[in-house]
């Protein structure tokens, strides 16, 4: 009886430490442009992710919409800002003036030209919203529903608001924990 006590003891540490070995080292990539707006959207999901998760998550800036999503493709981004407008201009669509018919576009054909996901929008009137790799969704399950807490909290007042500050990591941060997010 000992010896099984024994065996499912060191069965137990064996699959403890390769549980929290999947963790360890793992970086998510968020890709943004220049934009002062997105830099602070980055900056909440950024902030959000890794006080909530504990997982490490860099903001890296690349010169264009283009450059960002030739990142994400090649896998060196996992998550990228985005509003319906850009991405129907980058697929090549005439623009929408519905906000929400324009995101139901862009997700559809986005999951399936792309294999991309778009997620809940973040409640501002051009709603941006998180766009994540498939690959990122199956890696991290919980990512969809911890940045579903975003959805509708950050409105177009907040928002303008929050653009004023010279500090947009310090603003992202002072901003979660107002919402009680962080």
């Amino acid at each position: 009886m000992k010896k099984v006590g024994l065996l499912v003891l060191v069965m137990a540490v064996l699959v403890w430490g390769q549980v929290s070995e999947a963790c360890v080292g793992r970086t998510l990539y968020i890709g943004i442009t220049g934009a002062a707006g997105d830099r602070l959207l980055a900056e909440i999901v950024s902030t959000m992710v890794s006080e909530r998760t504990g997982t490490a998550v860099k903001v890296q800036v690349y010169k264009d919409n283009r450059a960002v999503y030739d990142a994400m493709r090649h896998g060196a981004v996992n998550i990228l800002i985005e509003n319906p407008e850009r991405a129907l201009a980058l697929l090549g669509r005439p623009a929408e003036p519905n906000g929400r018919k324009a995101y139901d576009m862009v997700k559809s054909e986005y999951r399936k030209k792309m294999n991309l996901a778009w997620l809940e929008p973040f409640g501002m009137s051009q709603e941006y919203a998180p766009v994540v790799t498939v690959e990122t969704l199956e890696n991290y399950p919980a990512l969809p529903k911890l940045l579903l807490k975003l959805a509708g909290v950050l409105n177009s007042d907040a928002y303008a608001r929050l653009l004023k500050s010279a500090d947009a990591k310090k603003a992202a941060k002072d901003f979660l924990k107002t919402k009680k997010l962080i």
